[in-house]
């Protein structure tokens, strides 16, 4: 799990500091195994060394879940769908190189990174919940039927959440690799209006930023939502560290336009991106077992 975020992280990087097309052909570099030492071709290099180490730990994982009586039957059908995932994302990050970085290609590249992202972060916590027994927290004796009718709500609230954050990630691609950035260069306004003309790369960075405010809305909603909530503290805890991830990613997502797109923020705006997405993953899983 860790490699894979840093994988989908460093794969920001690629695309932030323009290394996409330094190495432009797949699978060699240059027609070399090992390329020549330049800044931009040693980032994209580092990209897919790292996505090769992700296949081949995905790969022994694999191994190991369909050799083990005990993981066999809980983890089989998700480790199928993640080897499935993994190999459309290999082949796709073929042609995003090949096709000479098409917009279409690229936002498809991080959205089939976050779904692999969320496969194996699921089949972590069911490996997690077959190590301990399985057993299952007590929404709180206090809770009664009114509690366990909020518990789900909270799933669905949950759910939607991380919906929303895996749109806005992609919303986020189509800006970055559009070249749509600083189409808005000033905030809260864009170019000195709350309602620009949605057209064009102005259109684009605009309805991220909308879609922005509607994933802090969501998340601050289910924080709100859950205070109320008697929750067992592995339940509490993902979505209070949610309600602290959004507000990041806000102040991130401001930095990135009033500062002129840094590359330790844009990188950062992605990682937290990719946190907030994870925790609210956590947060329905620990949910669904209440």
């Amino acid at each position: 799990m860790a490699l894979i975020f840093v994988l989908v992280v460093w794969g920001g990087i690629v695309r932030l500091t323009g290394s996409g097309l330094a190495i432009p052909d797949w699978p060699l570099a240059h027609g070399q195994v090992v390329p020549r030492p330049e800044t931009r071709v040693i980032i994209e290099y580092v990209h897919r060394v790292l996505a090769m180490l992700v296949g081949l730990m995905t790969l022994g994982l694999a191994v190991a879940v369909y050799a083990s009586p005990r993981y066999r039957r809980p983890l089989g059908a998700t480790m199928a769908m993640a080897l499935l995932v993994l190999t459309i994302q290999i082949f796709m990050g073929g042609r995003v190189v090949l096709e000479e970085l098409l917009v279409q290609r690229v936002v498809a590249h991080l959205l089939l990174a976050f779904v692999f992202f969320a496969i194996m972060l699921r089949m972590t916590l069911q490996a997690r919940d077959v190590a301990h027994g399985g057993s299952v927290p007590a929404v709180g004796a206090n809770g009664g039927p009114e509690g366990a009718r909020r518990v789900r709500q909270l799933r669905v609230l949950s759910h939607a959440a991380a919906g929303l954050v895996f749109l806005q990630a992609g919303l986020g691609a189509w800006v970055s690799s559009s070249g749509a950035s600083l189409a808005c260069p000033d905030f809260p306004t864009c170019q000195g209006t709350f309602f620009p003309r949605m057209q064009g790369l102005v259109g684009i960075h605009y309805s991220h930023r909308l879609g922005a405010y509607l994933v802090f809305a969501a998340v601050l909603a289910l924080s709100i939502r859950a205070a109320i909530v008697p929750l067992p503290p592995r339940a509490r805890l993902p979505l209070r560290l949610a309600g602290i991830l959004v507000a990041l990613q806000m102040i991130l997502g401001i930095g990135n336009v009033v500062l002129g797109l840094p590359l330790a923020i844009s990188a950062g705006h992605l990682a937290t991106a990719l946190a907030l997405f994870g925790t609210l993953l956590v947060a329905n899983h620990e949910l669904s077992r209440l």
